[in-house]
């Protein structure tokens, strides 16, 4: 089998699938804007390709011996680049991608991965789609500060639940569907977990973990726009965070698959699993 290509390593769930991949011996290589940046933060724990989906120029080198590809879509990249990448991968003779999408994505055309999808069916190259739904890392990461410094959960949510699922077993699921891509051949998997829940369900159990109160504050989509904005955060991304939280709220995120289960062939990581496991993250200085 030739090389695997592991884009968005420097983000969350490319940093997960690199590190499912090389417990397993594999042979790889990671594709970032800046090499140098990236040995410095990774200690040169792996190996490294230039790569920026802007400049066309990078893309030859980068698919140089490469079977299949773990892709991942950095916002804001011109979708002409992005696909201009995927049809360059398929004359290249890349066999499969496996490219990280969102859940119920084939009723979000606003959403950026509607079309990268569609760009990958209509370069003709095997993929299979993993379709992630709300990430549980995201309470340690977009809603790290408001945790730590208010003690608090700050989404416009409502009471509509959600369907967590973990990096961590996103990444093992990548993995899996790299090495074994005919088995996975054109898959759309959902991923989530086995159970979803409220937010406030959420801060019950944070709140048991981290032995201090956590609160859900539900504020309205136009509250949390307005305090979102206020802190500094781009309009465009806050009216897109916004809106995806908003959909949570309808009861759009509540759906529970099995894809991952099956895969895995295990449960997934439960929420109280996730907290238990990071909770220094929270910990107030």
């Amino acid at each position: 089998m030739g090389r695997i290509l592991i884009t968005g390593i420097t983000g969350n769930v490319g940093r997960e699938v690199a590190a499912a991949l090389k417990k397993r011996n594999v042979s790889m290589v990671c594709a970032v804007r800046n090499i140098e940046k990236a040995k410095k933060l990774f200690f040169n724990e792996y190996d490294f390709v230039s790569l920026d989906f802007s400049n066309r120029e990078t893309f030859d080198k980068a698919l140089e011996d490469i079977e299949c590809i773990f892709l991942n879509y950095p916002p804001e990249t011109p979708f002409d680049d992005f696909h201009a990448f995927i049809r360059r991968a398929k004359e290249k003779g890349v066999r499969h991608i496996t490219y990280l999408s969102v859940k119920d994505v084939q009723f979000l055309p606003f959403v950026p991965h509607h079309k990268n999808e569609k760009a990958i069916v209509q370069a003709g190259i095997s993929f299979t789609f993993l379709r992630a739904g709300y990430f549980t890392q995201n309470l340690n990461m977009f809603l790290l500060d408001e945790l730590v410094k208010n003690d608090r959960i700050y989404v416009p949510c409502g009471k509509g639940k959600t369907s967590f699922v973990d990096l961590r077993d996103i990444g093992e699921v990548a993995a899996i569907t790299l090495l074994n891509p005919d088995y996975h051949l054109n898959q759309k998997y959902v991923l989530t977990g086995n159970k979803a829940l409220d937010f406030f369900e959420v801060a019950e159990i944070m709140t048991l973990f981290l032995e201090r109160k956590i609160i859900y504050s539900n504020p309205s989509l136009n509250e949390f726009k307005k305090y979102m904005m206020k802190k500094g955060y781009e309009a465009k991304y806050v009216n897109l965070v916004g809106s995806l939280h908003f959909f949570t709220k309808l009861g759009m995120a509540k759906s529970v698959k099995s894809d991952l289960s099956q895969i895995l062939g295990r449960h997934p990581i439960t929420v109280e699993e996730y907290v238990n496991d990071y909770k220094e993250v929270w910990r107030k200085n």
